[in-house]
């Protein structure tokens, strides 16, 4: 049975081309993002700073460490990095899954 409806597939998004900087977008999102996870580590010594150091404790301090870290490499791409070609996907308000033509 042959059929003669053309169904065409990707109509739903559409795609830009920006000039960024990846690698320090990349660092600086994942710094936000590892500030949560800094903030739940520091609660230990929130409550003052304890007598003796544990397994608790030393797992939180080595959980504040890339904290730092991730903000100073998004420094150092965002000075250094040479900007280059990003390509976002978006959806393309127009686009409706119920007309297939």
């Amino acid at each position: 049975m042959k059929s003669s409806i053309q169904i065409v597939e990707g109509g739903g998004w559409i795609t830009h081309n920006t000039v960024g900087r990846p690698r320090a977008r990349f660092f600086a999102f994942l710094s936000v993002i590892w500030l949560g996870v800094s903030l739940c580590a520091s609660l230990p010594v929130w409550d003052g700073s304890p007598d003796s150091f544990g397994y608790l404790e030393w797992l939180c301090s080595a959980l504040l460490v890339p904290q730092p870290v991730f903000v100073v490499l998004a420094i150092v791409f965002r000075l250094i990095e040479q900007p280059g070609s990003i390509v976002e996907h978006n959806r393309n308000p127009d686009y409706n899954i119920g007309k297939l033509y």
